[in-house]
């Protein structure tokens, strides 16, 4: 699957991790609009997709110190 998208996550948005049964994943609930991500089927594809996870983890961080600086900043 091919998605490009920018999307602003409404008022209303919460993030977090998902377990139904031996199914496992991360959901964001945008407000209205909502993104599950789920570990690829093949174990062997587990690594990759954890080190993503990670850098997803690393570069959300990011985003919300610098968001945090601006707020301080009034910008």
């Amino acid at each position: 699957m091919i998605l490009n998208e920018n999307w602003q996550p409404g008022p209303d948005a919460v993030a977090g991790m998902v377990e139904l049964g031996s199914e496992i994943g991360l959901v964001v609930y945008g407000d209205p609009n909502s993104l599950a991500l789920t570990p690829p089927t093949d174990p062997a594809a587990w690594t990759r997709f954890v080190l993503f996870l990670r850098q997803l983890s690393d570069a959300a961080e990011e985003l919300a110190k610098r968001m945090e600086d601006r707020m301080k900043d009034g910008k």
